[in-house]
């Protein structure tokens, strides 16, 4: 954690100590107010040390601390409160959610952090303390009462930092922009609240100077690792803004609030320069900060491409590039192929669905055919710019925020019509569904929509009365109401997720398993007889061959003793199989291929099972079917499983059995998580 070299001859030690308890440990990012902050004092004269306390345990908090207040011996300490929470409602449940990522539970409480790390800071020093950031500004009233800091900044802190002599001597403070401070027991201002006197806002563009210096990258390597930082296989963008403010109203967003209505483009000579000073220190990927890049138009990030060809020519490690985009503007797909050759990784924010009407009511700037067009388009060209060299194909994931205030049936049934439509499912190796709405105060109050259902969370579980300071969710009523609970539309998005906005659900098939659940030694052996002397087709698969070969060789009994050898007895697998799982994924092949062949001997009796069900010629062109329109089929003929396999069970007639065309139902089931309720239907397949 150096010190930065002052610009202007300084006093021993830091002018601001830069602290951060506020870190989201699941996805730890360095704070780039450090970086900013630091290159605002810098650019006045003055010299910043930085400090986070992601890696250090509480226990530690007291020695840390004293240790580097002891050696930056600062004159202001500045706590940087980045967010007030995660904004995901899996971090808050008072239950493990379905489908919710691998994190702890009732673990990020980065407001209640902060409130530690000052009361810990008021013991071990009398140096004054500012907070600051952009979970500060979102509730500045509220937390200045109740983190009682010497002073506060909401938004930027440039004049602050300008006239830092003035503010730290209470020298005409009324007359420093977004300045919280301390009022005098008589001042009767309308900024006054809760013992603070809050100086007009005013919101500053991004920087016209560099941000990035020596100093800064040695505590972001040290923070993160040099190895996740520099060279080819670095995972960590390092930001650099390009971009502040945002003129839209999402009604889930704060940044136009934070950061103001107006978007304000940074110099891109400056913006270049950060970039490159990073680049020649090997850093290999870089995050352009903006809300998006292509408010209104496409040409600030058609001109960021063609800087960063340039940027990269001739170099050894070029540097690879992201942002967030807006879907609409459309990007045409000789743009997407510039772009991606300029070594561009695309992002967006989470789509709420792909309805109108809903995308209308949550104010985003788009439509559906805007958000699917561009999905759709980026995703084949990526495929296509990595085929085109050799490159591996990364794991996908299809995000939504499908639990969105305004979502019901109509919403997700159109919006799983539309991913069925374009076999979008089948692209994605997992999918996350947003399944609640952290809520904010955008300025003027609490949506209508979302208050009713608002309730707060804090560490002791649910809160009395709304608080926005702490993490405050509110589920889609029209969801709820059919559904029935908060938890229930929970478990309704895990199965969605798995099910038909990706192929996790296929990645998690025990074929082994099925087998031995639905045939016993003695059927399987009969079986494989049968299919010992049943021709094979000319265009089945190498695996079809090979168990072929293996029947033939001794009718089976090999192959069997390896499958029940591998076998997994597990309903399904809870994770998707890992690369290098070889014997699973051989054993998993080899099961599956020989359900399939044994069910091709016996095609008109199989045949008239599917009939039976509502799913004519399923299982000749099973592969041009998803999970969704199986699903549908069924549901519109079944309320549930054991019907299905009542009416093929029916099929076989009297005194025959019926074991191998209920083999191949049970397939197509198991195989298209089949889940059949009334209440899900009307959610899924609604008109």
């Amino acid at each position: 954690m150096p010190v930065d070299d002052p610009t202007a001859p300084a006093r021993q030690g830091a002018d601001i100590l830069l602290l951060s308890a506020s870190n989201y440990p699941a996805l730890p990012i360095y704070p780039y107010a450090f970086v900013q902050v630091s290159a605002v004092a810098a650019r006045h004269g003055l010299t910043a040390a930085r400090f986070d306390l992601l890696h250090t345990p509480k226990a530690s908090w007291r020695a840390a601390l004293r240790e580097v207040l002891d050696r930056t011996g600062p004159r202001l300490i500045g706590v940087h409160l980045r967010q007030l929470d995660s904004i995901f409602i899996w971090n808050y449940a008072d239950y493990d959610l379905p489908g919710a990522p691998p994190v702890r539970r009732n673990s990020y409480w980065p407001f209640h952090e902060t409130e530690q790390l000052i009361d810990l800071l008021r013991e071990l020093t009398e140096c004054p303390i500012m907070v600051g950031g952009f979970g500060f500004t979102t509730r500045t009233p509220d937390l200045l009462d109740r983190l009682q800091p010497d002073f506060g900044v909401t938004g930027e802190p440039d004049a602050v930092l300008e006239h830092l002599d003035d503010v730290l001597a209470h020298r005409d403070v009324d007359r420093i922009a977004n300045l919280a401070h301390r009022s005098d027991r008589s001042d009767h201002s309308d900024h006054s609240d809760h013992g603070y006197t809050i100086t007009p806002r005013s919101f500053l563009p991004p920087a016209d100077h560099t941000e990035y210096t020596d100093a800064i990258l040695r505590d972001l390597l040290d923070f993160y690792g040099p190895q996740r930082v520099i060279g080819p296989d670095a995972d960590v963008h390092v930001p650099v803004e390009i971009q502040r403010g945002c003129p839209y109203r999402c009604y889930f967003c704060t940044e136009p609030m934070v950061k103001g209505r107006r978007h304000r483009v940074r110099d891109l000579d400056v913006v270049t320069a950060d970039i490159a000073f990073l680049a020649d220190r090997g850093v290999s990927r870089v995050w352009l900060v903006c809300s998006e890049i292509n408010v209104g138009s496409n040409s600030l990030l058609l001109e960021m491409a063609a800087r960063m060809r340039e940027l990269n020519r001739g170099r050894a490690d070029p540097v690879s590039w992201t942002c967030y985009l807006l879907p609409n503007p459309p990007l045409a797909r000789s743009d997407i192929r510039a772009l991606l050759e300029a070594r561009f990784e695309p992002s967006w924010n989470q789509f709420a669905s792909y309805h109108d009407e809903n995308l209308k009511r949550t104010r985003v700037p788009y439509r559906a055919r805007h958000a699917v067009e561009a999905q759709v388009a980026w995703l084949e060209e990526d495929q296509a710019y990595r085929r085109a060299r050799g490159l591996p194909e990364p794991r996908r994931r299809l995000d939504m925020f499908l639990g969105n205030t305004y979502a019901t049936p109509e919403t997700v049934a159109a919006t799983l019509r539309t991913v069925s439509e374009l076999r979008l499912g089948e692209r994605f190796d997992d999918s996350l569904i947003t399944r609640a709405t952290r809520v904010f105060d955008l300025g003027d109050g609490l949506l209508d929509d979302v208050s009713a259902a608002a309730y707060s969370v804090g560490p002791d579980g649910p809160l009395d009365e709304v608080d926005l300071v702490h993490p405050t969710f509110s589920y889609p009523a029209a969801l709820v109401e059919a559904l029935g609970s908060a938890r229930a539309v929970d478990e309704f998005f895990a199965y969605v997720e798995k099910t038909f906005l990706s192929r996790a659900h296929r990645s998690r098939l025990d074929w082994p398993a099925f087998l031995a659940r639905h045939a016993d030694g003695e059927r399987l052996a009969r079986w494989c007889k049968r299919l010992r002397y049943a021709p094979g087709d000319a265009d089945e698969d190498e695996a079809a061959r090979d168990v072929r070969t293996s029947i033939a060789a001794d009718g089976g009994a090999a192959l069997l003793e390896r499958l029940e050898r591998l076998e997994r007895p597990r309903e399904g697998r809870q994770e998707p199989r890992q690369e290098g799982d070889a014997a699973g994924g051989h054993a998993d092949l080899v099961a599956r291929t020989l359900v399939e062949l044994v069910v091709g001997t016996e095609p008109d009796r199989v045949r008239d099972a599917f009939a039976a069900i509502g799913l004519p010629g399923y299982w000749h062109d099973r592969g041009a079917r998803t999970a969704y329109d199986v699903c549908a089929e069924l549901a519109a003929r079944f309320t549930g499983v054991e019907d299905v396999r009542s009416a093929a069970r029916a099929a076989a007639g009297p005194g025959v059995d019926p074991a191998l065309p209920l083999l191949a139902v049970e397939y197509c089931l198991y195989d298209n998580n089949v889940l059949l309720r009334p209440d899900y239907s009307r959610l899924l397949f609604s008109a």
